[in-house]
């Protein structure tokens, strides 16, 4: 979530999806379940670049992702 960082390693492992991963973040942030349809995980790559999260295989994800960061969807566009 914007503006709010944490500074603690998400074990990937313990999930098997996108959906999940960003069930667990909303869940983290204090957040209602009903929220998660409200935000986009996005995640910055070993090279540096920020993406989408669900873009690529879930494999693939969890083995480039360096970074995770929960945004509003209307903050996308």
């Amino acid at each position: 979530m914007e503006g709010v960082g944490i500074a603690r390693k998400i074990d990937l492992n313990a999930h098997s999806s996108y959906a999940s991963l960003t069930s667990s973040l909303i869940t983290l942030f204090g957040r209602d379940e009903e929220d998660v349809e409200a935000y986009a995980l996005t995640y910055q790559d070993k090279e540096g670049d920020w993406l989408l999260a669900g873009d690529v295989p879930w494999g693939i994800f969890i083995q480039s992702v360096q970074r995770l960061k929960l945004v509003k969807r209307e903050d996308l566009s």
